[in-house]
């Protein structure tokens, strides 16, 4: 009776046994993982030559299952939210270990040697449906003309939307005479295929002899301009840009019989050709405009004659470092 009694509660013994760790909680315990076994299987577990320890785990790459016998260890793994693919692929690996284990201890045929016995079919593998999430999902380009379909990022941001602020360094050709130095700043704003922007003009003082005196001219003005990408190279953009340039033209005389300041508004309407580039936080821009006066400027003393006539058309030729931010 006591040996009876011994081996009903050996059959009655569950196979597997399961531990869940810290935020595994929602993975299944023994008793629903040996249900879904036996669903898969079509019937009950009553003889399993071999015990299984199953320990569900979570850390910060999802969840992890382990399933450990007396013949190795297995892992399985889902970067899923919540335990139920998990729960799927390892009651699915339990049932093909219980199949497999089932196949190897099933006694031979009577009268049959063991030399003659074909040999067990190997186990298949286990799938593993977490397969697939442990490989990061490959972006598949949309099909040309498909509407919905993501678009790749740029990933130099030359699309994007850029604040700019330039300062350099210009030459003015023909405005108060021939060649005149001067610096120039502004304040952009822009994206891949048009900017803007306001900026400063100050020309370096000029001193111009006439007779026995001297003119002394100063001028600070301001301009603004907008600019259309006409085509593009790698970093570099080609611009053609216009606008307008006004300044106070203040010309003073020294050394004469009678010495007088006078002051005038110089305008302008730029037609520039620019080539920049903008795409990173440093840049640089070259730019050469031709300047076609609204209103021009000649400065004569009375008695002596005209200081400097201007042409028709001038010029200004300027190179500027620029820093840009995106929006």
């Amino acid at each position: 009776m006591l040996a009876a009694s011994g081996t009903a509660a050996a059959q009655t013994e569950p196979f597997l046994s399961v531990t869940r760790g810290a935020g595994a909680e929602s993975c299944p315990d023994a008793a629903r993982l040996i249900e879904r076994v036996e669903q898969l299987r079509g019937r009950p577990e009553t003889g399993a030559s071999s015990s299984y320890l199953v320990d569900f785990t979570r850390d910060t790459d999802g969840f992890r299952a382990s399933i450990r016998s007396g013949s190795g260890a297995r892992e399985l793994r889902d970067r899923s939210r919540s335990c139920a693919g998990l729960e799927q692929a390892t009651a699915v690996t339990l049932a093909l270990l219980l199949d497999s284990d089932g196949q190897a201890s099933s006694p031979q045929e009577p009268g049959v040697e063991a030399r003659d016995a074909p040999p067990p079919a190997p186990p298949a593998p286990a799938p593993s449906p977490s397969a697939s999430a442990e490989r990061p999902p490959v972006a598949r380009p949309a099909p040309a003309g498909a509407g919905g379909g993501e678009r790749e990022a740029s990933t130099s941001g030359r699309g994007a939307t850029r604040l700019t602020l330039a300062a350099g360094a210009a030459g003015l050709f023909g405005v108060v005479r021939p060649f005149a130095p001067a610096l120039s700043a502004d304040l952009g704003i822009g994206g891949a295929r048009f900017r803007a922007a306001i900026g400063a003009l100050w020309l370096v003082p000029q001193t111009l002899e006439l007779g026995p005196g001297e003119l002394r001219e100063t001028m600070l003005g301001g301009a603004v301009r907008a600019c259309f990408a006409a085509a593009g190279v790698g970093g570099l953009r080609f611009d053609v840009c216009s606008g307008v340039h006004a300044g106070r033209l203040k010309v003073a005389a020294s050394g004469f019989t009678r010495n007088d300041a006078v002051e005038k508004t110089w305008l302008a309407v730029p037609i520039e050709l620019s080539l920049a580039s903008l795409a990173g936080p440093l840049g640089f821009e070259v730019g050469a405009a031709a300047l076609v006066p609204l209103r021009r400027n000649d400065f004569s003393v009375d008695g002596v004659g005209v200081a400097y006539r201007s042409p028709p058309v001038g010029a200004l030729v300027s190179l500027r470092g620029v820093g840009s931010w995106m929006l």
